[in-house]
């Protein structure tokens, strides 16, 4: 039996093998520990959801959370994500899909 301390490097390493466990992981992996760090993702949404932004969905805001914890982290590639949204505001824009400037 393989000994794994970092759970996080386990599953990056694996996610070939288990792709959608993969991806639950990350979510579930990055929900924080600590409650300063709980206290600094709720300070966080307080400024993501502020009045002016009323306007985002639920799901687009818990998206920007986790994205941003990703980003920290250094899960997610920052330069990848933007090409990724470029790619998808262009798919939406040809579908026909009202995209959202914020």
């Amino acid at each position: 039996v393989e000994k794994f301390i970092d759970p996080l490097k386990w599953w990056m390493n694996n996610q070939v093998l288990y792709p959608n466990l993969h991806r639950m992981t990350l979510d579930y992996l990055s929900v924080p520990s600590a409650s300063t760090v709980v206290e600094r993702v709720l300070s966080q949404g307080r400024h993501l959801l502020h009045f002016t932004r009323n306007r985002l969905s639920l799901l687009l805001s818990r998206t920007v959370l986790c994205l941003g914890s990703w980003l920290r982290c250094d899960l997610v590639v920052h330069d990848e994500l933007v090409d990724v949204v470029k790619a998808l505001q262009k798919k939406r824009l040809r579908d026909g899909d009202q995209v959202d400037s914020n």
